[in-house]
């Protein structure tokens, strides 16, 4: 009788072994930062701060004016 065997993925280079996964999963000082979530952040927090330094200018002017 023959033993049929399971086939195995290919392996490339680009993909992690599993090990490392594990290692890398058990390793709690180990974070992977997410750029884009955290430049979404970053940029919200921007916008937000400059429209309310223009509301604050255009208050200030409206109020100088006499208005």
């Amino acid at each position: 009788m023959f033993r049929i065997k399971k086939s195995k993925p290919k392996i490339s280079a680009e993909v992690k072994t599993f090990r490392t996964v594990r290692r890398l999963n058990i390793n709690r000082t180990y974070t992977s930062l997410k750029i884009g979530v955290a430049a979404g952040y970053i940029l919200l927090g921007l916008m937000s701060a400059s429209s309310s330094m223009f509301g604050i200018i255009v208050g200030a002017l409206l109020r100088a004016a006499g208005y």
